[in-house]
Formats: C-alpha cells, structure tokens, sequence
C-alpha cells in the first residue's frame, strides 16, 4: 500500500510527489499534526501549484521589468507579462499540477485559459489600483502583492474548472 499522496481526484499523482524532498516534508508534517492525512493530496497538489506559480511569478517579473525598463508603461508591460506568464503556467500546470482533465487538449486549453482570464483580470485590477492608489509604490511591489491575492482564486478555478475531470454523462446525454 502506497502513502496516502497517491491518487488525486481518482487520478495518479504526479511524480514529483514520490521525491525525497516531499517525502520528508509529509513526514515532518504527520509527525507533527496526523490529522492532516486526509489532507496530504491537496496540501501536495497546492505545493506543486505554489512551485509553479514561482515559476510564472518569474516569467512575470522578468517580462515586465524588460519591457518597463524599456520604456513601456506599467499598464501595457504588466499586460504582456501578464500573458506570457499564463501560457507557462498552463504547459507547467498541465505536466506537473493537475496532469491531463480527460479532455481534448484543446476544451481542456480553452477552459485554462478562461479561468487564467477572469484571475488575471482580477490580478490586474488590483494591480492599477495599487499603481493608481498608492502613487509611491513601485510597481514591482504592486506586481507581487496583486500576484499574491490572485493565487487562491486561481488554484480553485483550475481545480474545479479547467482540470477537473469530466462528470459522467447522465443516460442518452453526451459529456
């Protein structure tokens, strides 16, 4: 019998959960509040979602500080990288996130990318509003305190939305 990260929402984990890291960490997890167990494939699930948000933060922040330091403005440098950082995410969130929905790659694809844009445009939003409000902010500080906010509503639209399996269909309906 396997640990208890092994399958998420009836599918396999993603590899990266059998590495020496993680398996420490859960140890060092249980060991302290073994209630948590049931929890163990979510908490994973969430560390590899935090790891690639890094990832694209990265992207992010290296795209806008090109274009910024080139003389684009803040609002149409944050747009680009703001779209550039979500095609990363999405290849890096398919492979070692949520791995394949079932669905054509492409269904699949466009419902990333329709959850990608309402968080987004929520990241964005507090983004100018920052910029706007607090005139003495950098932006760099605007880009990662938006990025912040954004990630609970991100990980919840792609676990429910664009990853999540597809419901077997009812009798004479199609899924």
């Amino acid at each position: 019998m396997g640990s208890a990260r092994e399958f998420i929402d009836g599918r396999p984990a993603v590899a990266l959960d059998d590495s020496p890291m993680l398996g420490a960490l859960e140890d060092m997890i249980l060991a302290r509040a073994p209630f948590l167990r049931p929890c163990l494939p979510l908490i994973s699930r969430l560390a590899r979602f935090l790891s690639v948000g890094v990832v694209g933060l990265a992207v992010d922040y290296g795209v806008f500080a090109l274009l910024f330091g080139t003389g684009a403005g803040a609002p149409v440098a944050r747009a680009v990288s703001l779209m550039i950082a979500t095609v990363v995410t999405w290849a890096l969130n398919r492979q070692f996130t949520f791995g394949a929905s079932g669905r054509a790659p492409l269904i699949e694809m466009a419902r990333y990318f329709g959850v990608a844009l309402v968080a987004q445009g929520f990241n964005y939003g507090i983004f100018l509003a920052l910029h706007y409000a607090t005139r003495e902010a950098h932006p760099f500080a605007c880009l990662f305190v938006s990025a912040a906010l954004t990630t609970a509503l991100s990980f919840t639209g792609q676990s429910l939305f664009a990853f999540a399996r597809p419901n077997a269909a009812a009798p004479g309906v199609k899924a």
